[in-house]
């Protein structure tokens, strides 16, 4: 009986913050239900309606839908109205519970920000070193390439510096005249079939030319 009186009053309190209710009156298309039964139907029994289990069991589920459905309506409109009904010091303690929760929250995302904060810090670390030995590795092999192409380029000084030894100068073009006039060079000589060289004007013997010449037709004419 308390639980009746309490939720008649909440709906009535609920209905007097509410706006007017647009009422509008119906016309019965059908005999009002104050009216007596009549005389013609007195002892008429009706037939009782049949119902199959599964829509027995059907009706159930929804019934217990709606009930549960109808309680949570009922439960959601009781701590609405406990909260119009509460006192300024009750909202400030809402107010006090929002902000720690903000505030929580706040210093959790800060937590997470220095987390993320420290790893990225560490992994930019970790790739200047890696970029770093990459540029002095790259540094080490320009200045050996600069090194060995140094090397080569004296080498080759060195033996054009030994070869112009040897040049022909305006100091000592008189001598090397002389030197060539001393040591002629003759150029005009001949090679047999052996490999001999004959040099100078002198002639090779007739007969031993006769002799490789026949030694190579027989190799020829075997070949």
């Amino acid at each position: 009986m308390q639980n009746l009186w309490k939720s008649e009053l909440l709906f009535s309190h609920l209905l007097n913050k509410t706006k007017t209710i647009h009422q509008q009156p119906v016309r019965y298309t059908r005999k009002p239900r104050w009216l007596p039964i009549a005389p013609s139907k007195i002892f008429r029994v009706p037939k009782r309606p049949q119902v199959s289990i599964e829509e027995r069991n059907e009706l159930f589920n929804l019934f217990t839908m709606y009930r549960t459905c109808m309680k949570s309506i009922k439960k959601q409109l009781e701590e609405e109205l406990e909260k119009t009904d509460t006192g300024y010091k009750v909202l400030q303690e809402i107010a006090k519970k929002d902000e720690e929760q903000w505030a929580k929250c706040l210093s959790i995302n800060e937590n997470w920000n220095a987390e993320i904060a420290i790893s990225r810090d560490q992994r930019l670390a970790r790739n200047k070193e890696v970029l770093r030995n990459d540029i002095m590795t790259h540094l080490i092999e320009n200045e050996e390439e600069k090194r060995k192409k140094l090397e080569e380029i004296e080498n080759i000084v060195k033996l054009e510096k030994e070869k112009s030894k040897n040049f022909i100068t305006i100091d000592n073009i008189d001598e090397a005249i002389e030197k060539a006039l001393d040591n002629v060079v003759d150029h005009n000589y001949a090679i047999d079939l052996r490999g001999n060289i004959y040099r100078g004007m002198s002639k090779p013997n007739d007969q031993e030319v006769e002799n490789n010449n026949k030694k190579l037709r027989v190799q020829t004419i075997n070949n």
